[in-house]
């Protein structure tokens, strides 16, 4: 069944992402790692991983597209009040429940399903070792740098760092984020999750089997 959403809020986060708020009009059930998919004028559909929730206000973190992706253009443009439709939260790319240490890879909007899936173990307790890698071209597309280290500040298992592959940034490592794909940087790890385009993960599953990481130890979202 369709449901609206209205937009309450949106802030521009870099020069083309921006953080939306969108209040529903009914309460629904979420779990962390879950998209909703708005279903768009000219009989489109086009989903979007859930960052944060409270109640019936979802968050979400939109990518602004200008090479005929219309979908996010329109998305982004909209303004204050507007009402999309949108149908019930999905998923598959599950979180396992296990108390052991986690490695999580991500670029870009990618971020968000893993940053749900951190927030839920922090929220849970868990006291495995909890690394992000985040991995972005430039400075400008640096975004959540204060609330990953607030995170970090208040979770001594957690962990993240950014890897910039086209400038070198003070404080931050001027390389690919498959780079950190290394046999000494992931010995501590024992279940990884990337969320990615495919031809990345293809690249960096085929690293860590390599590196003698099982398959059933990583998980992906490809998009």
């Amino acid at each position: 069944m369709l449901k609206d959403f209205t937009l309450l809020e949106k802030k521009k986060l870099t020069y083309d992402i921006f953080e939306m708020s969108f209040e529903s009009s009914k309460p629904f059930d979420f779990i962390h790692w879950q998209f909703i998919t708005f279903i768009l004028p000219w009989i489109w559909w086009r989903a979007y991983s859930i960052l944060e929730i409270n109640w019936n206000t979802v968050k979400l973190l939109i990518k602004r597209l200008e090479n005929g992706r219309w979908w996010s253009k329109f998305i982004c443009d909209c303004e204050i009040w507007t009402i999309l439709k949108w149908v019930w939260p999905a998923w598959h790319f599950t979180l396992k429940e296990t108390n052991i240490n986690k490695l999580f890879i991500w670029t870009w909007t990618w971020f968000v399903p893993l940053f749900n899936q951190i927030n839920w173990c922090i929220e849970k307790w868990i006291k495995s070792n909890l690394k992000l890698i985040f991995w972005l071209k430039n400075q400008l597309d640096i975004f959540y740098e204060d609330i990953l280290n607030n995170i970090k500040n208040n979770n001594p298992n957690f962990d993240f760092e950014y890897y910039i592959s086209r400038e070198k940034v003070w404080n931050h490592i001027n390389w690919r984020v498959t780079d950190f794909l290394t046999e000494e940087n992931i010995k501590d790890f024992e279940e990884f999750y990337l969320c990615w385009i495919p031809s990345m993960i293809d690249n960096s599953i085929e690293i860590l089997l390599n590196l003698w990481i099982s398959k059933d130890q990583i998980f992906t979202e490809k998009y």
